[in-house]
């Protein structure tokens, strides 16, 4: 991966990928969008003492996020994501690490819901679906 600086990156020079097998982290062939968005719970109050004025307090987040691309058989980490097709309870989660292009990660399970099976005759059969995080993600910024 290049020497990222300073300035903007495409997505498309970050790097996703799907743990496989314990502690071995694939990467999802022909994945073609990945968005992840947090959701914050601020609770707020409004007390006498501050002559009504509103007070905050950022009490809990959440993350959760979308992904699509195209059904890429016999490629490990497409065939281990479309596997979760069918799978209930904890058989559909997995673990994600998405490699920044300044060498920062950013690791994190969610429950994989896939979405999407087939289309018309003319399109590329799709791998899309929804992830919903489960627990805090780890971020690592860039060693040095």
């Amino acid at each position: 991966m290049a020497t990222f600086t300073a300035g903007q990156y495409a997505v498309s020079q970050c790097k996703v990928e799907v743990k496989k097998e314990a502690e071995t982290y694939v990467p999802i062939a022909d994945l073609e969008e990945i968005s992840i968005a947090i959701e914050n719970n601020t609770e707020t109050w409004y007390s006498i003492n501050d002559g009504g004025w509103q007070n905050a307090l950022l009490t809990a987040k959440a993350f959760s996020g979308s992904f699509s691309g195209k059904r890429t058989v016999g490629d490990p980490g497409n065939d281990y994501i479309d596997g979760l097709r069918y799978q209930i309870g904890r058989d559909a989660e997995a673990d994600f690490k998405i490699t920044f292009p300044d060498e920062s990660t950013l690791e994190f399970t969610a429950v994989v819901g896939l979405t999407d099976l087939l289309g018309a005759a003319t399109d590329v059969s799709p791998l899309t679906g929804d992830l919903t995080g489960k627990g805090k993600p780890k971020f690592t910024p860039k060693e040095g």
